[in-house]
């Protein structure tokens, strides 16, 4: 069966995601910074990865809630962008993008990832266009004490693979329509962490990459798992959120 057309590349298509958060020099504007990565950086940044699929940059608003902070000197800032890259070659080289993203940006850092998407009700855009819905990721941390595999497992509980396990099941399908029935136009999609591809300054273990109908003020308060499918807590909590707008730029 086809997959039906969406924003996103067909899953065959991805055999490769790289994710990058982009702070901007001390003498850029954050307006002026993130119109520069949407105009240049990220299709210059999209050139040097091979088989280049597709190029997604989400800019934070400037009036939303953020807790994507990064230290600089001894100065917290904001997180300005965030720079997917999907390949169809697997572990693709990354020195090359590292470095024309290092000598543009304040601070860069960068991880590999395992892309399983959850729904996906999103509408096919052109290069150059704004997706219509708000853009949450949820980058988190493993609950210290556990070990790898009961993150994973309990990530994919959450996510409606009720056995733990990242391949579809009819049980999977049955609950991600319902939920795909309530959201149209977005997408809900797990990036499990594989390695780091820069020096970074958080400790990362996966990016929750949702669209959504809303900003959210803040985190909140722990969700509390027996309201949820049956996983157990997984993550640290407060985690890193980041909220804006994604464009896809090739």
């Amino acid at each position: 069966m086809s997959e039906r057309p969406t924003a996103q590349p067909p899953r065959a298509q991805v055999r490769d995601k790289l994710v990058w958060t982009l702070v901007r020099p001390p003498e850029a504007g954050t307006k002026e910074f993130q119109e520069y990565v949407l105009s240049d950086l990220a299709k210059a940044a999209g050139s040097l990865v091979p088989a280049t699929t597709a190029v997604f940059v989400a800019a934070q608003d400037p009036h939303v809630f953020s807790g994507a902070l990064v230290k600089v000197g001894a100065a917290d800032r904001r997180v300005d962008a965030v720079l997917q890259i999907m390949s169809s070659e697997a572990y693709v080289p990354t020195d090359p993008v590292n470095a024309v993203l290092g000598a543009n940006c304040g601070h860069v850092q960068g991880w590999r990832v395992h892309q399983t998407p959850i729904f996906d009700e999103s509408d096919p855009v052109a290069p150059g266009t704004q997706l219509p819905h708000k853009q949450l990721l949820w980058i988190n941390e493993r609950l210290d004490g556990t070990t790898p595999e009961f993150y994973d497992r309990n990530w994919y509980i959450h996510a409606g693979h009720l056995d733990g396990r990242e391949a579809d099941s009819d049980e999977s399908r049955r609950i991600h329509k319902e939920r795909g029935e309530r959201t149209k136009g977005q997408w809900y999609i797990q990036n499990r962490v594989l390695e780091p591809i820069t020096p970074t300054a958080w400790v990362v273990n996966g990016i929750s990459d949702y669209l959504s109908d809303a900003f959210m003020p803040g985190p909140g308060e722990r969700y509390d798992p027996k309201l949820g499918l049956g996983e157990e807590s997984f993550d640290k909590w407060p985690p890193r959120l980041f909220q804006g707008y994604t464009h896809r730029v090739l």
